[in-house]
């Protein structure tokens, strides 16, 4: 994160609270360089407040509500199209279309540039953040602010991404100003996890005993969201809680005792995250994800009860059967008690022969439909 020392005392900032796939994906905070282009920064902090009412084409200068049509990976994302939603649209508060104010600021990464036409003086509401420097838009787009928070969220957009566009929405569900000084992004959802949604926009680095309990209430609000039934939102916190026990081996590294002890805390940690999300992805339907996450713990426990079971339950549900019967015969080998496993591998076992039976059926009568078709043409 960028210290708020660091930004241009007077310079307004905004924030954008924005979804993915209906679930809240946190904070994106934004400094907005008045300093070098005043008409521009302004356009996108009051759509940002929404304080000039409706537009001349009957619709709310408002970002609230809006969706990122567009997302690039290794490139940007873009959205700010508050008339018609798609990248067809848009417009600021001075009208339509304003003009290029200037082009001092250069598209370094994670700054904020104004989407045009494709033509000079083509200004709107629409607006392109960059993941990446990129040269070949200075001098023609306006570089107008930059992210300091959040940045994590803008490129999980862009992992979404097929064809350059998101496969989910990806909403701007609230935006506005910030007093300077009295901001973080810290996650407010009504759970016990209080930690920004990326390791990188932690405020200070917390001692490892901070960091672990962190971890714990991550985990605790996933196990909470799946006991309710809401598995999307399960397995945003298993994969926040997966970044930040990454960043807590990071942290341990640096250490000089203990070492050994808090990576076997965190190898179960991250066990415990694979497995509960694998289960997530299960209940999803999003089986490829659920072998994923198992294979991950088979990996370090190549006899783990509870990922031989899933990654079987999820090969089966995929008719990969040969696979799912080599994972369940193991699962059933290590515990020889568990009636769900013997179920499953008997459930397996009979699907398997009756697909093997149907296609021998299918083969011996493609065959004779041959032979039948070789003899009727020596008549």
């Amino acid at each position: 994160m960028i210290s708020q020392t660091q930004t241009k005392q007077g310079n307004p900032l905004v924030f954008l609270d924005i979804s993915i796939d209906g679930e809240k994906a946190g904070r994106v905070v934004i400094e907005l360089r008045k300093d070098i282009v005043p008409k521009t920064a302004e356009n996108f902090r009051a759509l940002c407040t929404g304080e000039k009412g409706i537009g001349t084409l009957g619709k709310p200068l408002h970002y609230k509500g809006v969706r990122f049509h567009k997302a690039i990976s290794q490139f940007m994302v873009q959205g700010g199209d508050i008339v018609n939603g798609d990248g067809s649209g848009g417009e600021s508060i001075y009208g339509p279309t304003f003009d290029d104010e200037n082009f001092i600021l250069k598209h370094d990464c994670g700054v904020l540039s104004m989407a045009n036409a494709g033509r000079p003086n083509t200004n709107g509401s629409q607006f392109c953040v960059t993941s990446v420097p990129c040269p070949h838009l200075d001098g023609t787009n306006v570089v107008f602010g930059r992210v300091l928070a959040g940045g994590g969220i803008l490129e999980e957009i862009q992992r979404t991404a097929d064809e350059c566009r998101p496969t989910v929405d990806c909403i701007i569900e609230d935006c506005g100003e910030l007093k300077e000084g009295s901001w973080d992004v810290c996650c407010r959802d009504g759970t016990v996890d209080h930690m920004p949604e990326y390791p990188e926009d932690l405020r200070t680095e917390l001692a490892i005993e901070d960091l672990l309990t962190g971890i714990l209430d991550i985990k605790s609000s996933g196990n909470d969201h799946f006991g309710d039934g809401r598995h999307k939102a399960a397995a945003r916190k298993y994969r926040k809680c997966l970044r930040y026990l990454e960043h807590a081996s990071d942290v341990i590294c640096q250490l000089e005792e203990s070492r050994h002890k808090l990576y076997d805390v965190l190898e179960t940690y991250r066990t415990q995250c694979y497995l509960n999300l694998g289960a997530c992805y299960s209940r999803l339907h999003h089986y490829a994800a659920c072998i994923q996450c198992c294979s991950e713990v088979l990996l370090v426990n190549p006899k783990n009860e509870k990922a031989l079971y899933r990654r079987g339950q999820a090969n089966f549900a995929l008719k990969n059967y040969d696979a799912a019967l080599s994972d369940l015969k193991l699962a059933d080998k290590v515990s020889p008690n568990n009636k769900a496993v013997q179920r499953l591998l008997e459930e397996v076992k009979r699907t398997n022969k009756n697909y093997n039976d149907l296609q021998k059926r299918r083969l011996s009568k493609f065959f004779r439909d041959q032979k039948g078709k070789v003899a009727y043409g020596h008549n």
